[in-house]
Order: structure tokens, then sequence, then C-alpha cells
């Protein structure tokens, strides 16, 4: 099979093309929460979903060929969902396809350019691949995205500062080694976490939902805490916040 070449630079040309051609404008970011204020969530959205849990079922089991199935389903029924794309590279990795990984991780950044979980994974699989370069601008977007208050964040913040400093220095090439591989220990653990807690994903889009209404982008606001609402149904404050953001969009 014939590998594909990454361009030096790909992440920070595609965060700008990204960021330049999905976001929304208000009107129709307002136009996009009243219309999901009626019914929240469609079939198909619900459906994908539910094709997603069932694909993360059979990944547990090491099922991977249904799981990618699941996961394909699921991204037919609903391709703005951003999560079964980054399940597909997850998935690929474990195949030892670290090109059709990368794709899917790029498929997800694009339905998501904030998706922190999707520029974590790239930046891995960069570093796996020595190209330090696009590690980099991968570490940088998701320290940029993520709370200071979120390991993640500053796990990026750290291996960000240890690219540079490699690359300026060459005799600590063994303790960057080291700190990639103690990094994909982490990302193994948790991913598989994330996996298994159906409250953990929840906190994940409504961390972004929140983000999202504070920057007046209200249509991801909603699409985010919708997601939040199906993995944790019970939750008030994900309830009272859908409420708000339908006010805000209808008030507009």
């Amino acid at each position: 099979m014939k590998v594909k070449s990454y361009p030096k630079l790909l992440i920070g040309a595609t965060i700008i093309i990204l960021a330049s051609c999905f976001s929304v404008p208000a009107s129709a970011a307002d136009k996009k929460a009243a219309s999901a204020s009626e019914n929240n969530m469609t079939e198909l959205q619900k459906q994908a979903r539910s094709y997603r849990t069932e694909g993360l079922e059979a990944q547990r089991t090491n099922d991977y060929d249904a799981a990618l199935n699941l996961y394909q389903k699921a991204v037919a029924l609903d391709p703005n969902y951003a999560v079964p794309y980054n399940d597909m590279g997850i998935i690929y990795e474990s195949k030892g396809d670290n090109d059709r990984a990368m794709d899917s991780y790029f498929r997800a950044i694009k339905v998501d350019p904030f998706y922190e979980s999707a520029y974590t994974n790239l930046a891995i699989l960069y570093e796996s691949r020595r190209d330090l370069v696009n590690a980099a601008a991968c570490w940088q977007k998701r320290s940029e995205l993520g709370s200071l208050d979120d390991p993640w964040t500053q796990k990026a913040i750290a291996r960000l500062r240890d690219i540079k400093l490699s690359m300026s220095d060459g005799s600590l090439q063994d303790t960057n080694e080291q700190n990639v591989l103690d990094l994909i220990k982490d990302m193994a653990v948790y991913k598989e976490e994330l996996g298994k807690d159906d409250k953990a994903l929840s906190r994940d889009h409504f961390t972004k939902a929140k983000r999202s209404f504070k920057e007046g982008d209200l249509a991801t606001a909603m699409k985010e805490a919708i997601d939040a609402q199906y993995f944790d149904p019970d939750n008030k404050e994900i309830e009272k916040f859908i409420e708000k953001t339908q006010t805000r969009a209808l008030s507009l």
C-alpha cells in the first residue's frame, strides 16, 4: 500500500481553513438553535448515537470490525457527528492502518474544529512518525482549546515545550521518546475510560457547549448540549443550559 505523504505544516493550514469555512454566522446559528428547540434531536441523530454506543460495546470486546461497521453507520446517519470519526481513527490505529486513522481524525476535526480528543490523537500519531512540526501544531491547538485545569491541556503545553526544546537541542531526544511512550500509555487509559463512562462523554460535550455559548455560536452550543444530554439525560444543569440557549436564540 502506498503511504500518503503529509506535508509539513499541514495541520496549521487545515486549522486556518477550518476556522474560515466552518464558522457559523450568528443568524444561521440562531435559526439552527431555534429549530433544534422543537425536538432537540432528530430520530436519525438518536439512531446515530445508538449505533455509536453499540460500536463501543463491540470495541470493548475487541470486535473491531463490528465496531467499525457501527461507527460507519453512525456517521452515515449523522455526518456532523464527530465522535464516531474519532472512534474509527482509534480502531484504524489498533489495526496498524495509520493513514486511515489520520484521515479519520481529520474528518472529526473538519466536522468539529473544537474537538480536543482528535487533536490529541493526531499529535501522538504524528509524534510516532517523528513528524515534530505537525505534532507541535496539534499540541498547540489542543492547548488553546482546553481549559487550564484539564490534565490533557497541561500535557499538551508540556509536550509542546519539549518538542521545541528537542528541535533546538538533539541531546533531549532520548527523554522525548520516553515522554511519547508515556503519553501513548496515558492516552490509551483515557480512551478506555471515556468509552466506558457515558458521563465522561457527557462532560466532554457539555464543556464544548458552554464554550460555544460564550463565543456566541448558539448552533454548536445547542448541538453539543444535546449530545451531552443524550449521555446523561438526568443532568438538570444540562437541561437548564438547553433552555437558556433556546431562549437566547429566540430572543435575537
